[in-house]
């Protein structure tokens, strides 16, 4: 073909209803729609180009044919589908495609038997009533929300989303998460529990002074029902769940303890932790006659995080009163067997100073933090305000 000169002009032509336009000297396009979607292809000669419309003319009339055998049914729900996807952005494909991810032709072990199983370990490796309870509650309203998606098919996005639109607190909603996520990597470990470590190698999080002294003082003004048990928390170092068991009947003024069984410990053991002198004002002010020291597990949790807003704390990490409690009487006694008998480990001495001697706490900060105390002295009755 000879060089053109001046503007080209375009040819056209047409090959079994499908147009191939020449762009440019040489250069053949063909551009055609099939099943909505359009396809585009550039040949050197126009008979390269013919074949190729030709093929995708036979294309186009194959998928009609496939239309037309389609059932009453099949056409009826593709309409039906079409309509209810209308402004959704996704297509009746996608739709296909999700479901089968979800219920799996070759089968998949539903979310509901992964649960039992991991309820299942839970019991055998002999973990507390009170955590295989709490995973229940969670783990039957992650089931009804999830339906028969098997575990293998359910992504950490939904899991996220799940644990949103359930509301709640941000801290409900990460205690929701958190056991989500379990099940799905105990799923993925083979039906495994994930092991407890012995040691943390990390430095120990904990709050200073000030911010704990903003806490007891919050808590003083609008839950009164809970200070006793925080103060327990930061100036005893239980731990929350045996915090939570506590009953006053436990806490001997006279003797100066705080008598724990094996019923209430994690390791269930006995242990006496001695009552300093600025936890006893506390337990003064609020003692009760009777009864626990705090009220439920969920009254707690939201009169808690009432007082964090209100002593401006944006995060309350795991076992924070416990780990400040900790520093503080090794910063003033430089004892790491007491602290320990206090806090009720018996692994190496060596192990805990390392974790705990990086810490940096002042003894003038430990001297302040041991000075805290009621605003007010003498008893004062609590009785827990009505839920509601």
């Amino acid at each position: 073909m000879g060089k053109h000169k001046g503007r080209h002009k375009i040819k056209r032509e047409e090959v079994a209803g499908v147009g191939i336009h020449e762009k440019r000297p040489g250069y053949w396009l063909v551009d055609v729609q099939i099943n909505n979607k359009r396809v585009r292809k550039c040949f050197k000669s126009i008979e390269a180009a013919k074949v190729f419309a030709q093929a995708k003319q036979l294309e186009i009339e194959n998928r009609g044919t496939e239309v037309l055998n389609f059932t009453d049914r099949l056409r009826t729900d593709a309409l039906e589908a079409d309509r209810l996807l209308q402004g959704s952005g996704a297509t009746i494909l996608d739709c296909v495609r999700d479901w089968l991810r979800r219920n799996p032709l070759t089968g998949g072990e539903a979310l509901s038997v992964t649960c039992e199983k991991y309820l299942t370990a839970m019991r055998k490796s002999d973990r507390r009533p009170l955590a295989i309870y709490d995973k229940e509650l969670k783990f039957k309203a992650l089931c009804e929300a999830m339906g028969a998606v098997p575990t293998g098919a359910i992504t950490d996005t939904e899991l996220t989303q799940w644990a949103e639109v359930r509301g709640g607190s941000k801290v409900t909603q990460r205690a929701y998460l958190t056991v989500a996520r379990a099940v799905v990597n105990f799923h993925k470990r083979g039906d495994r529990l994930k092991t407890r470590g012995t040691t943390d190698e990390a430095a120990p999080v904990t709050m200073d002074v000030k911010t704990v002294g903003r806490i007891l003082a919050a808590a003083e003004k609008i839950a009164p029902d809970i200070t006793a048990g925080l103060a327990i928390l930061f100036f005893g170092g239980l731990r929350p769940f045996e915090m939570q068991r506590l009953q006053w009947s436990a806490i001997d003024l006279d003797a100066n303890v705080i008598r724990l069984t094996g019923a209430d410990t994690k390791t269930r053991t006995m242990r006496h932790v001695e009552i300093a002198p600025n936890l006893r004002a506390w337990l003064v002010r609020y003692r009760k006659t009777e009864g626990p020291v705090v009220p439920s597990q969920s009254r707690y949790r939201d009169q808690r995080e009432a007082v964090m807003v209100a002593a401006k704390v944006s995060a309350w990490p795991v076992d924070v009163a416990r780990h400040t409690f900790a520093t503080a009487l090794y910063a003033s006694t430089n004892d790491a067997a007491k602290v320990m008998a206090q806090l009720g480990h018996f692994s190496n001495p060596a192990t805990f100073v390392r974790h705990y001697k990086g810490v940096p706490v002042t003894a003038a900060d430990a001297a302040a933090f041991w000075k805290i105390k009621p605003a007010k002295s003498g008893a004062q009755v609590v009785e827990f305000k009505a839920a509601g």
